[in-house]
C-alpha cells in the first residue's frame, strides 16, 4: 500500500528534447514548488514562471490540480521545463531535497487505481500502452484504457447480482404475498443471455500473446543485394543503413510493417533484414550468419532476392530494376522490383498477404486482446453460468 508523501518522477521520455515534463502527487506538492519561486493561484490553468534555481531564473510552464479531482485524487503539479535531462535530474533532486519522494514504476498509476480512479483493466491498459513495441498492441491497449473490457464486466455482474436477488427473494420472502418469486424460465433466460455474451465476446476476441507473435517476414540474399534497401521502401522510412560496400548489415534489423487488405482492413507483421548469407571468413561472420540463418528458419514468409530454390513460403524478387541493363530477362516467377522507385512494391505486398493467408495480426478497431488473466476469468465465468443452467434447465421443463 502506497504511503501519504508526496512522489515524483520525470514522465516524459528519456533522452534530449524541446521541452520534458516532471510529475509530483501528493498533499505537499503544491508547496514544493513554492519553495522553487512558483506560485499556483487557479488549478487546471498553464501558468508561466520561472524556477528559483541556484540564483538562476529556469523559464518553465506548470499546471496544477487539485485532488480529488485529478488522475491520482491527489494534488498534483506538472513542471514543463527545456527537455535535457541533466537539467530535469537537478530540479528532480531538488524537489526530493524539499521532501518529495521518487515515484517507483507506474505508482501514480497504482494511487489512482487504489483511489477508484481507475479498474484494474484500465490500469492494465496504461501499462500495455507504455511497453506496447506494434500498432496492434497500440490499439488494444487502447481499448483496455478506455475501460471497454471493465465496462463489459460490470454490466454482466449487475445481471447476474439482480438475477440472484430475484432467486433470494423468492427463497426468504415466499411468506409475502406481495413477493413474487422469479420463475425457473425467467431465470433461465437470464442466465443464457448472459452465456451468449461471455462466449461472444471470447469468440471474437483474441489472445494478447497472438499480438506478441506476429508473422515474420524476412529479408534473404547475398550481400549488396539490396535487401537493406527494400527494408527502408517497405516501411517507408530510413530504418537500415545502407550502403554499397557490401556487409553493411551486421545485426538483425526487426520493425513492424502494415499491410493493407483488398477490403480495406489492416494486418501487422514483423519485417526483418538480416545479414547477406556468404561464406565466414571469422568466428564473428559465423556467428552473423548463424542468426541469419535462424531468422530465416523462424520465417512464415521469405522475400528472396536473387536465384534461389524456390519454396512454399518464398517470394522470388528481382531487385534494382531501376539501373539499365543490369538484368537479364527476368523468369515468370521473378517478381521484378526496384526500391529506388517503388516499382513493384504494391505487388510484393500483396504477394506476401496472399503468403500469409489469415495469419497476420488484424488491427481491429473495436476487437479486444484479453491478457491470461482476463480469459481465465472469462471462462472461469462462462463455465460457471453453463453449471447454472444445467440445473435449472430441468425446472423449466417441470414448468
Amino acid at each position: 500500500m502506497p504511503d501519504h508523501s508526496t512522489i515524483i518522477a520525470v514522465s516524459s521520455a528519456p533522452g534530449q528534447s524541446h521541452r520534458g515534463l516532471i510529475r509530483l502527487s501528493g498533499p505537499q506538492s503544491w508547496e514544493m514548488v513554492r519553495t522553487l519561486g512558483v506560485t499556483l493561484d487557479h488549478p487546471r490553468q498553464l501558468t508561466r514562471a520561472h524556477l528559483d534555481f541556484d540564483g538562476r531564473k529556469l523559464p518553465c510552464l506548470v499546471l496544477g490540480f487539485r485532488g480529488p479531482a485529478s488522475y491520482t485524487a491527489q494534488d498534483i503539479v506538472e513542471l514543463q521545463l527545456p527537455g535535457n535531462p541533466s537539467l530535469l535530474d537537478q530540479v528532480v533532486h531538488r524537489l526530493i531535497q524539499q521532501g518529495a519522494r521518487m515515484a517507483e514504476a507506474g505508482e501514480f498509476t497504482f494511487t489512482a487505481y487504489l483511489a477508484g480512479k481507475l479498474d484494474l483493466t484500465q490500469a492494465e491498459g496504461i501499462a500495455a500502452t507504455i511497453h506496447a513495441t506494434s500498432q496492434a498492441q497500440l490499439q488494444a491497449a487502447k481499448l483496455l484504457r478506455q475501460g471497454n473490457l471493465g465496462s463489459f464486466s460490470h454490466q454482466l455482474v449487475d445481471a447476474l447480482a439482480t438475477a440472484l436477488a430475484l432467486v433470494e427473494a423468492g427463497i426468504d420472502f415466499t411468506d409475502q404475498e406481495d413477493v413474487v418469486a422469479i420463475t425457473p424460465r425467467n431465470l433461465a433466460e437470464r442466465l443464457a443471455d448472459i452465456h451468449r455474451q461471455l462466449t461472444d465476446l471470447m469468440a471474437n476476441a483474441r489472445s494478447w500473446g497472438a499480438l506478441e507473435a506476429m508473422p515474420r517476414v524476412v529479408l534473404v540474399g547475398p550481400p549488396s543485394a539490396g535487401k537493406s534497401t527494400l527494408f527502408n521502401a517497405l516501411l517507408g522510412k530510413q530504418r537500415a543503413v545502407t550502403h554499397e560496400q557490401a556487409g553493411t548489415t551486421r545485426d538483425i534489423l526487426a520493425e513492424p510493417m502494415l499491410l493493407s487488405r483488398a477490403d480495406g482492413s489492416q494486418v501487422e507483421v514483423m519485417l526483418m533484414d538480416i545479414a547477406g548469407l556468404d561464406d565466414a571468413a571469422n568466428a564473428l561472420d559465423q556467428n552473423i550468419q548463424k542468426a541469419a540463418r535462424q531468422s530465416i528458419e523462424q520465417a512464415d514468409v521469405i522475400v528472396h532476392l536473387g536465384k534461389c530454390e524456390s519454396a512454399a513460403d518464398t517470394i522470388r524478387v528481382r531487385p534494382k530494376m531501376d539501373i539499365p541493363n543490369m538484368h537479364e530477362a527476368s523468369e515468370d516467377d521473378i517478381l521484378p522490383i526496384s526500391a529506388k522507385t517503388g516499382m513493384g512494391l504494391p505487388q510484393l505486398k500483396r504477394a506476401i498477404l496472399a503468403k500469409l493467408g489469415d495469419r497476420g495480426v488484424s488491427i481491429a478497431a473495436e476487437k479486444l486482446a484479453l491478457q491470461p488473466r482476463h480469459e481465465a476469468a472469462l471462462k472461469q465465468a462462462t463455465d460457471a453460468v453453463a453449471d447454472a443452467l444445467q440445473y435449472v434447465q430441468p425446472q423449466v421443463q417441470q414448468h
